[in-house]
């Protein structure tokens, strides 16, 4: 117990009063008796302890608690003034206020804040050739719950929305898009993503490429691969896409689980966590020379094709379809010898090439450079 400075007294004892000797008899010295003595301050035998109170303290926490697509609001507990003591100093006092909002802090703001719907507001700008939709959004009540954004896109309001790039830096909050066809109208919404998962979307905005369809500057002209791509024949031997002929025979494969389409838009739905193939042929039905001005290249060259060239990916452990411009470093290939490779380098080229767009039926995969790749029908938009 803390010393008061104040000296008791425990027993009282009986003294004559002629010469102050002791008589020997001792009694409780209890406030009852109407002899009690109460105690005396006395900081000479009893010296006083010092005590040191806090100053005041806060922590201001954000409630943490709230549905997917809400943000909490920020909530502050307050250690006030001689809230706390000690026998230290100051500092310990104040580390004990400390040490007691750290503890409690979140609950209070979990009891006490409230949840705000945190919807984001996505808008969208032409780019001067028409062939690039740039994205930008905003989050109304930002906090550091969110982990990510995903992002939607369709051809089609009363269609699926399926997901069209997942960006996992909070802070990115823009993206272009210029694996587009001309002519076209896409629309876009945007969702938060957080540990308790996605947001409500966002609102939706949409933009209308322009007409590069003749493969000028700016255009894709085509959707396929350059000039000097080697392309696997049934019997194992390559050719350079530009010797090709209508009618000819091309190695293919038949992959499980796929209902092979030349439709852009079904393939695109499809995924599957294995690719089990065999091999078949399937011929040439429709070849064309276009004039591209902007293409794709992969590993140094390894693939170089349009943006729009369909391309088949493995990607967070699941095969895909996706427009070659939306190939990411990480990503993986399929090799016709059965091999997965990654891809480690990934850079845009805008002089002009020459590419082959090419159609095969009823079958449309081949082998490009020793890569399992797929055809692609002019005229159909992809929508990934």
């Amino acid at each position: 117990m803390a010393n008061t400075g104040y000296k008791s007294f425990t027993l009282l004892e009986r003294y004559y009063k002629d010469d102050g000797s002791s008589t020997g008899d001792t009694k409780p010295n209890v406030v009852t008796d109407p002899d009690y003595i109460a105690p005396i301050f006395d900081t000479t035998s009893c010296p006083q302890d010092v005590r040191y109170y806090n100053t005041e303290q806060t922590k201001t926490v954000t409630k943490n608690n709230c549905s997917a697509g809400e943000a909490g609001t920020e909530v502050t507990l307050t250690a006030y003034v001689n809230q706390f003591v000690s026998e230290i100093s100051i500092t310990d006092a104040n580390n004990q206020a400390i040490a007691w909002l750290e503890e409690n802090a979140q609950v209070y703001a979990n009891n006490l804040g409230t949840c705000i719907l945190n919807i984001p507001v996505i808008s969208s700008t032409l780019s001067s050739d028409g062939m690039t939709i740039n994205l930008s959004w905003i989050v109304p009540h930002d906090d550091v719950r969110i982990t990510g954004y995903q992002l939607y896109r369709t051809l089609d309001l009363n269609g699926d929305w399926l997901p069209y790039r997942s960006i996992n830096i909070p802070d990115l909050k823009s993206f272009s898009d210029t694996s587009l066809a001309a002519n076209t109208t896409y629309y876009y919404k945007v969702a938060t993503r957080s540990a308790t998962g996605l947001s409500t979307p966002s609102n939706i905005t949409s933009q209308t490429t322009g007409d590069n369809s003749t493969g000028g500057p700016g255009g894709s002209g085509g959707s396929c691969f350059v000039e000097g791509t080697l392309i696997t024949l049934p019997d194992g031997s390559k050719k350079a896409i530009e010797e090709l002929h209508l009618e000819q025979l091309l190695l293919s494969a038949e992959i499980e689980t796929l209902i092979d389409t030349n439709n852009a838009n079904e393939l695109y739905k499809w995924s599957s966590v294995s690719l089990l193939e065999r091999r078949i042929t399937s011929p040439i039905t429709k070849l064309t020379q276009k004039d591209a001005y902007k293409t794709i290249i992969v590993n140094d060259g390894l693939l170089e094709a349009t943006p729009t060239h369909l391309q088949l990916i493995q990607r967070d452990g699941l095969w895909r379809f996706i427009s070659l411009g939306d190939i990411q470093v990480g990503d993986n290939l399929y090799t016709i010898n059965n091999e997965i490779i990654p891809v480690t380098s990934v850079r845009i080229n805008l002089e002009k090439r020459r590419i082959f767009p090419l159609t095969l039926n009823p079958f449309h995969t081949y082998f490009a450079n020793g890569i399992l790749t797929h055809n692609y029908k002019e005229g159909e938009n992809p929508n990934p």
